[in-house]
């Protein structure tokens, strides 16, 4: 006996194509404007974190809008105040080595001529040619690739301008960014948005000052280390790392590239013990200090910590691994509710 054949007809009414339409389109959309997302979720990030500040300022008698003018320039002062002290020493090592460029340019002579007597020697004249042709087309690519980089540079000033523009106007009015939620959310969701910003801006307050808290004691040790090998312009030096310590993990490396090229031309020893001393540094950043600081500042699991700064770098780059912490902090205020929810569900099944 045959089974029986079952038709199966499904229908799809209209409202239900229309609206799987409007869910891509609005996808699509987001996507175009993807930076400008990105824009506002950084000064939602930054707004967060200096709002405490604006506040401590304000219970000071000093007015919102001066407090974030005052953050803003006291940072770039130290900015300002960083380079002015360490291009000085700079070029006065591009001078040293300047001037001593005709000895090292006779003995680069001398070493191409024996070069070349050997070349014709053993017939390698054709791969010296070759090897020069593609050092040309690569020095070539190099020149494309700063101006992409100027035009980088550019574009992030210009990003940056707009940043700290979105930033100003999130703080000056005490309820700043309580009003940007209750200008993009629907009014039954706002008072939790308006609950959760509260609890975002205590914890990204707090990453804050772990982050200063981090950047001192690179500060210090980098100081300490540097006055100890009796390296020139170590407090400069040491200025130059607790500022870089922003970025996590490359911060270090970062830091160190001024103070390798002011110890070069002084002792190869000296220069090596400088590199061995903020690699010494970067480890002790990356696997002690930030995940303990920041399970201090934040609550995240030093374990979590690293792994979200490796996929904000995977995702981001630089600025991923700056943004890593504060996105999973906020993140982890979201999902709170959903794991306290549930914790309660199986305390009332346990009982």
């Amino acid at each position: 006996m045959e089974p029986l054949k079952q038709k199966m007809n499904v229908t799809i009414s209209t409202g239900s194509i229309i609206k799987i339409i409007a869910i891509f389109l609005i996808l699509g959309f987001l996507y175009l404007i993807k930076d400008i997302i990105a824009i506002i979720f950084i000064s939602i990030v930054i707004a967060s974190a200096l709002d405490p500040w604006i506040d401590s300022l304000q219970k000071r008698k000093i007015p919102r809008a001066v407090g974030i003018l005052v953050i803003y320039l006291v940072t770039i002062g130290v900015i300002a105040l960083m380079i002015a002290l360490i291009v000085p020493p700079i070029v006065e090592q591009i001078k040293q080595i300047t001037s001593s460029f005709p000895e090292y340019y006779d003995k680069l002579v001398q070493l191409y001529s024996n070069f070349q007597s050997f070349s014709n020697q053993y017939g390698v004249e054709g791969s010296v040619q070759n090897s020069l042709n593609t050092l040309n087309n690569y020095l070539t690519q190099l020149g494309s690739g700063i101006f992409t980089a100027s035009s980088r540079f550019l574009g992030g000033i210009v990003t940056l301008f707009a940043v700290m523009v979105i930033v100003f106007y999130m703080t000056v009015g005490e309820a700043g960014i309580k009003e940007f939620f209750r200008s993009v959310a629907p009014s039954k969701y706002q008072p939790y948005l308006i609950q959760k910003a509260n609890q975002i801006q205590i914890k990204l307050g707090q990453w804050l000052r772990g982050q200063l808290v981090l950047s001192l004691i690179i500060f210090v040790l980098t100081f300490v280390g540097l006055t100890i090998l009796g390296v020139k312009y170590a407090l400069v030096l040491a200025l130059i790392a607790g500022i870089t310590e922003i970025i996590p993990y490359i911060g270090p490396i970062i830091g160190a590239i001024p103070a390798i090229f002011l110890t070069f031309a002084d002792s190869p020893i000296k220069t090596l013990l400088v590199i061995i001393l903020y690699i010494v540094i970067q480890q002790l950043e990356n696997h002690i200090l930030v995940p303990k600081v920041m399970q201090k500042s934040v609550g995240l699991n030093p374990i979590v910590v690293i792994i979200v700064m490796l996929i904000g770098a995977k995702i981001a780059g630089i600025a991923g691994v700056i943004l890593a912490v504060p996105t999973a902090t906020i993140i982890k205020i979201f999902l709170s509710d959903f794991f306290e929810e549930r914790r309660e569900k199986e305390e009332k099944l346990e009982a």
